[in-house]
């Protein structure tokens, strides 16, 4: 179903409102989807390591994390993503607020060009996690630097406030765009 669907290009750009309202909707959204994905993997490393019930208390969170579980993070949030965007180009989030993720010249994305805005719109976020374990380990977070990694993480999307065409750096750098539909007139019977 990618690069099949042909949508208006003419379609004005999601506004910044718009787009955080979406962008808040789909990250509760994901927040449940991890939740259940990290009950499985639990229950499923477990098996693994073939831990019974009663040692279960013993267990520190560490032993079942690492390369393994972040990569299946990943994957896990890169598909919830990835599969709205080329089912339609619309998350539950960008449905709600009548927006739509399309390529600049109006088809839906494929696979590969989830996995490109996926990964720059989730690097903000890596530097942001890595920005703020450093203030944490040097105990600065009660001075001005404190709000220095949400800054970083919301880059991509405080960009819409520079471009012309209300677009996200993620939107920029993956040739992407976020559109409003608008809503369809009512027909009187």
């Amino acid at each position: 179903m990618s690069n099949t669907i042909n949508y208006p290009t003419d379609l004005p750009p999601a506004t910044f409102l718009r787009l955080l309202g979406s962008w808040l909707y789909d990250f509760l959204l994901l927040f449940a989807v991890l939740l259940l994905a990290v009950i499985i993997y639990t229950i499923t490393a477990q098996m693994f390591a073939h831990v019974d019930s009663s040692q279960t208390s013993n267990l520190s969170t560490t032993e079942f994390t690492g390369p393994v579980f972040y990569t299946y993070l990943f994957l896990v949030s890169w598909f919830f993503f990835a599969w709205f965007w080329t089912h339609g180009g619309q998350t539950l989030g960008l449905r709600t607020w009548s927006l739509r993720l399309q390529t600049n010249e109006g088809y839906a994305l494929n696979w590969v060009q989830t996995l490109l805005r996926f990964l720059i719109a989730g690097t903000p976020w890596v530097i942001s996690l890595f920005v703020y374990d450093q203030l944490d380990s040097k105990q600065v977070l009660s001075s001005p630097y404190q709000y220095s990694p949400l800054i970083i993480g919301f880059v991509g999307l405080f960009w819409t406030f520079i471009d012309d065409n209300n677009r996200s750096l993620q939107d920029i750098l993956s040739r992407t765009q976020i559109v409003r539909i608008p809503k369809k007139a009512k027909v009187k019977k």
